[in-house]
Formats: C-alpha cells, sequence, structure tokens
C-alpha cells in the first residue's frame, strides 16, 4: 500500500518575512540577536499590514491571519511566493522606525512601484452591470437578435441573491 504525503505550499514561513525585513533595514539574525519580543512585535506589524492591504486596498494575498493573539512566527503565511520580497520591504518599512533606522529614498520609490504592481495584478476589482436601457452597440451579440437597441437585462436578473436557507 503507498503512503501518498501531501505537500501543500501554502506559502513562506511568517518568520521568513520577518527576517527578510530585519535584514533589508540592516539588522540581520546572523549579526544581532533576535529577541521573542522583537518578533513578537514584527509579526503583530505584520499583521496589521496585512489586515490593512486586505481592508483598505483590497489587496487579498491569502495572508493567514491568526485567530487569537499575534500568532505563531513558525506558520505559513499564506502569501505567494512571488510577493515575498514586497511583504518584507513594506514591513521593514513599517519596523525601521522602531529600530531607529531609516529606509533610503530609493528604497522607498521602489516600495512604491511594488506596490502599484501587487496593486494591480491582487488587488479586486469589482464588477458592475450596465444600467437598464444602455444602448446595447453593434459588437454587443445580442444586437442583432434584440429588437430593442437598449439593454433590459438588471443586475438581479443576471445574478439574482443568493437566498439564505
Amino acid at each position: 500500500m503507498p503512503i501518498i504525503i501531501d505537500i501543500s505550499d501554502e506559502g513562506p514561513p511568517k518568520r521568513q518575512i520577518i527576517e527578510l525585513a530585519f535584514s533589508e533595514i540592516g539588522a540581520a539574525g546572523y549579526e544581532f540577536g533576535r529577541t521573542p519580543e522583537e518578533v513578537a512585535e514584527a509579526l503583530t506589524r505584520l499583521n496589521a499590514m496585512m489586515a490593512e492591504w486586505k481592508a483598505m486596498r483590497g489587496i487579498d494575498l491569502g495572508f493567514e491571519q491568526p485567530h487569537y493573539g499575534v500568532g505563531n512566527p513558525d506558520n505559513l503565511s499564506g502569501i505567494p511566493h512571488e510577493t515575498l520580497n514586497v511583504v518584507a520591504s513594506y514591513l521593514a518599512l513599517r519596523i525601521c522606525p522602531a529600530m531607529g533606522a531609516a529606509m533610503s529614498a530609493e528604497a522607498k520609490g521602489n516600495l512604491t512601484r511594488s506596490l502599484y504592481l501587487l496593486e494591480s495584478h491582487y488587488a479586486a476589482v469589482p464588477t458592475m452591470p450596465l444600467a437598464k436601457n444602455t444602448p446595447r452597440g453593434a459588437g454587443h451579440p445580442h444586437a442583432v437578435l434584440s429588437y430593442s437597441p437598449f439593454i433590459r437585462e438588471t443586475a438581479e436578473s443576471v445574478n439574482p441573491p443568493v437566498e439564505e436557507p
């Protein structure tokens, strides 16, 4: 009987994001010892930043928020691997004032550009149907078959609301 091991890739560990952020501001773990309080504070800032991105910017990377407290830094983050550098760099921007460090203007400019790319790739784009009686136009597939040159469907007729039992 074969043994099947399910290896699911749920992003890098949160500790890896934190260590990358500390190394971004020049406080690498191999040079400076990391206290549990520093890791817990960075994890708190990481949780808050990811919740803010989801709520305020509409960027949902699938980050695993803790159910209680700040969580465990060794848990998997749930973010895609290609976003690791951007998330770690923004975490570095959030923790550098507490460490007495500052990021250069070039690094902040790179962060802004990378956040724009992240928003363009991962932000949820809201869909909005056209209003009733909007002209169909010649390119609409039903313009030939329909006797009306206007859209008669509404958002409710196309996507009826789901009723809960």
